[in-house]
């Protein structure tokens, strides 16, 4: 039993599967890569429009101090002209001492106002900085040194900010979801549909035949340009194989039937020749049976051909009729005992019903089958085991068991045994033409039955013919 395939041979082994991985991956990377340089634009965006405004107020009050003076009162309101509710400003004096905007409206936070300053313990002027205190961020900088040695600071709190643009990136990341989804669901679509095409090609030639070869077409209307040009070349290929397998069955068939005749009168010469040969001597009396039976392994060989040439062509000749399978069976068995050298059992019903069973069968052609039923087992069997033959009774059908002690036939080729020119691995060599068997299921299967097989290396095989009745 076959195992599965594993997930990566299946992602990675077929043409669907790297397509998709391969648009998978770029999608991801491009929504990803977008989406990352949209947030970090967006946060240095917002950043520097931050440092913009604080920029412009600094500006704005320093302009207002330099002419105003720094008188406390002055100062104090020019401060809380220029602070609001997210931007603060200050003055640092020499002594350390603080000048704040003074309102009821606005709180400045002492801690906020002392963590700017620790920040920028070197007074650099003009240097900004992000400070969290607890879940405020705020953006401050040190702004001007007055020649009196007081310092002017500003800060503005950015956590409403940057509250708005983790909403924007939540927002983004469902949208890039959502997008991401429907994209991969589309391409699949898509893949699927560009690998259709070539889904049909293999179906199409997994059907194929010999016997299909002439109807056996690749209907493929729309795709990409490349697939239709395959569909062409591989439906032209198919019109040159089926050109091809019929001039071959019709050159065997007249060679066939060309032979048979000669072949035919040649045994006949040479059987009166040896039947009248009393002045021969044993060495021709024994070249000449040599000539015979070649001349008769000849025929059979032709008559193999026709029937598989006919059967191809779908003129075969069967004629059905009702048969008392156990006259023929005994028949058969006086047949074979008259040319095999070693015993044959048959071993027919004891219930006189199921002795009398009658199947449905073409006389001649079950006889041609069972002989050569008998005739493989006699081949691959040693000398002197017996060959079995056994009528039995199945559900609907009437078996015949062909039973040998032979060399038997490797598990893995019993698949085959029934394919034209197919000789097992084990098979001694020039031990047949491997046409044998398939002449034999080309009969049981016109006849209206099945043979199967079942074999074990050096115990013998069983071919067992099922007939309806």
């Amino acid at each position: 039993m076959e195992s599965s395939p594993s997930w990566r041979d299946q992602l990675l082994g077929s043409l669907q599967g790297q397509l998709q991985l391969a648009t998978y991956l770029a999608v991801f990377v491009g929504f990803t890569g977008a989406s990352s340089v949209g947030l970090w634009t967006g946060q240095r965006n917002l950043i520097q429009n931050n440092a913009s405004e604080l920029r412009r107020s600094a500006a704005s009050i320093q302009a207002c101090i330099s002419k105003g003076g720094t008188g406390r009162d002055f100062v104090q309101q020019e401060l809380l002209l220029h602070s609001s509710m997210r931007t603060s400003l200050w003055v640092e004096n020499p002594d350390g001492s603080l000048v704040l905007p003074q309102s009821d409206h606005l709180e400045i936070s002492d801690r906020a106002i002392r963590a700017a300053m620790g920040e920028n313990p070197e007074r650099i002027t003009g240097r900004q900085e992000l400070i969290r205190l607890g879940d405020q961020l705020y953006l401050t900088e040190l702004v001007e040194r007055y020649p009196s040695g007081a310092r002017l600071w500003i800060s503005q709190e950015v956590s409403t900010n940057q509250q708005a643009l983790s909403d924007y990136l939540a927002l983004m990341i469902l949208i890039w979801s959502g997008c991401l989804v429907v994209t991969l669901l589309a391409v699949s679509w898509l893949v699927r549909r560009i690998v259709q095409p070539l889904e049909q090609l293999n179906a199409a030639t997994d059907q194929v035949t010999a016997e299909t070869l002439a109807s056996a077409r690749l209907p493929l209307e729309r795709g990409p340009v490349e697939v239709l040009k395959l569909g062409r070349t591989y439906n032209a290929l198919l019109e040159r194989l089926s050109m091809s397998w019929s001039q071959q069955r019709q050159f065997v068939s007249a060679v066939s039937h060309e032979l048979r005749t000669p072949l035919t009168i040649v045994q006949g010469y040479l059987n009166r020749t040896v039947k009248r040969g009393d002045n021969l001597t044993e060495a021709q009396v024994r070249g000449l049976r040599t000539a015979e039976e070649e001349s008769i392994r000849m025929r059979r060989l032709m008559d193999d051909l026709l029937d598989l040439s006919r059967g191809d062509s779908g003129r075969l000749s069967i004629q059905n009729e009702p048969v008392h399978l156990a006259d023929q069976l005994e028949q058969v068995a006086d047949m074979a005992r008259s040319t095999l050298e070693r015993p044959l059992e048959l071993q027919l019903p004891t219930d006189p019903d199921e002795r009398d069973s009658v199947a449905q069968a073409d006389p001649g052609r079950l006889r041609q089958v069972l002989l050569d039923l008998i005739e493989n087992a006699d081949k691959y069997s040693p000398a002197d085991r017996p060959i079995r033959l056994v009528m039995h009774l199945g559900e609907g059908v009437l078996c015949i068991d062909v039973i040998d002690q032979g060399i038997g036939i490797p598990q893995d080729e019993l698949e085959m045994v029934f394919e034209r020119f197919h000789r097992a691995s084990n098979a001694p060599e020039r031990s047949g033409s491997g046409l044998g068997l398939s002449v034999v299921k080309l009969l049981v299967e016109g006849m209206g039955g099945t043979i199967g097989v079942c074999s074990r290396l050096g115990e013998g095989s069983c071919f067992t013919v099922s007939l309806p009745r």
